[in-house]
């Protein structure tokens, strides 16, 4: 008698040591415990284990912002335009990834269970094998087939694609006087956004996904370039930050912004500067539009752009803050590399700036090199060796539509169950 209740005692103690199954756990315990996994990747593996562990992540905006407050989207790899048909005549062409290599196995699986070589696209009816990547935004590239100037939207992550929709509009022809231009076209989420213009006027051009349609948008008036060049809009523009679309001109002395949701344009001008290296127009870390440049000093300079209204209620972009980066070049390449000549901007997310030593691989002997600029500590991060010749697209992971509201297989028809 005295040993059974003894062992039910000893029973006792350990059920109380052991505590409750993990999927009892209450909604909040159970995000504070998701907040302390190490990547989005991760908590995408956790969330998407059962409806009600989902639903706990779909259904708190709170937790969605504190989440990305402590992890910031990450870096999965790099999307490299290929050469053009005379470099490689008659041959397939596709754009090359090369991932990031960062720690973190669910990192790793989501790239190896994902679609980064695009082979979802050889499935594609009546298209050729000939692929340029114009646009990476959210999680979705923008692609354009070479052999008929059609387009298709695809995530590498979900294997999703838009079917394949022509580029060419003719009305964005009518009404154009003197020399036309059209600048390469943008991914609005699920949208694409064409942009034309001529001497001193602007125009965009809409395709819905909704309604499988092109909106052609009226020309608007902008200052005249001071610049020779007649493609006075750099073609390499079309950023995007807090629902707006960007271009800078060529001379860098104006930016033209158009709001997606008014489809609106606004011409604003820029501080004065000899130029620019790069530029890109993005988020910081609290959701504030700025505008991050290197410059073309013979220093290695990052600067920060801020929006700010003055006295006269104008909003003009003034230079916050502006780092040097030599110091902090050499600790972190060291004996790797001479001394870069240059430091160009390729994309910003979420208070990280993703960099290169230069705009292109030429010798071995001195290669260039992917970084991140932390833009609060200003600590750089040596990511991997360029050796790729051609434009860079950095593929940075999305926040997944399934962890935000009712979505998908995992919707939820009643109360959360496990």
């Amino acid at each position: 008698m005295n040993g059974g209740r003894k062992r039910r005692r000893r029973n006792r103690r350990l059920k109380a040591r052991r505590g409750p199954p993990i999927h009892k756990l209450g909604e909040d315990l159970l995000l504070e415990i998701f907040l302390r996994l190490p990547s989005l990747a991760t908590l995408v593996r956790a969330a998407l284990t059962c409806r009600a562990w989902r639903h706990a992540v779909a259904s708190s905006p709170s937790f969605r912002r504190r989440f990305r407050a402590a992890h910031p989207p990450p870096l999965l790899g790099l999307f490299f335009e290929p050469h053009g048909p005379v470099q490689a005549p008659n041959t397939p062409v596709f754009p090359s990834f090369v991932p990031a290599r960062r720690r973190g196995r669910d990192l790793t699986a989501a790239v190896r269970g994902g679609d980064f070589f695009l082979t979802s696209l050889e499935d594609l009816p009546n298209e050729g094998p000939c692929w340029d990547i114009v646009d990476c935004c959210r999680g979705c590239v923008l692609l354009m087939n070479w052999d008929d100037e059609s387009l298709v939207v695809f995530n590498p992550l979900t294997r999703w694609s838009a079917d394949v929709f022509d580029l060419g509009h003719e009305d964005m022809f009518d009404g154009r006087r003197g020399h036309y231009a059209q600048v390469r076209p943008r991914l609005l989420i699920s949208d694409d956004m064409l942009l034309a213009h001529d001497e001193c006027r602007i125009r965009a051009t809409v395709f819905s996904s909704d309604t499988w349609e092109w909106s052609v948008l009226p020309w608007v008036d902008v200052p005249a370039s001071s610049g020779d060049d007649e493609s006075w809009l750099q073609d390499d523009g079309g950023m995007q930050a807090n629902g707006f679309l960007y271009w800078v001109y060529e001379d860098w002395k104006y930016l033209v912004s158009l709001d997606a949701s008014t489809m609106e344009f606004c011409v604003t001008e820029l501080p004065h500067s000899s130029g620019y290296s790069s530029f890109c127009v993005r988020e910081t870390k609290d959701g504030t539009t700025c505008i991050v440049l290197s410059d073309d000093s013979d220093d290695l300079n990052i600067g920060v752009l801020m929006p700010t209204r003055g006295d006269d209620g104008v909003e003009k972009w003034v230079l916050d803050q502006i780092d040097l980066l030599d110091t902090e070049l050499t600790r972190l390449l060291n004996d790797l590399v001479d001394e870069p000549s240059d430091l160009l901007v390729l994309a910003v997310c979420d208070g990280y700036v993703y960099l290169s030593t230069s705009e292109m691989y030429h010798d071995p002997q001195t290669p260039c090199w992917f970084l991140s600029l932390c833009l609060e500590t200003m600590t750089l991060e040596r990511l991997f060796r360029r050796t790729f010749d051609t434009p860079v697209h950095p593929y940075i992971m999305a926040w997944p539509p399934s962890l935000v509201g009712n979505f998908g297989r995992f919707a939820l028809e009643g109360a959360p169950s496990h």
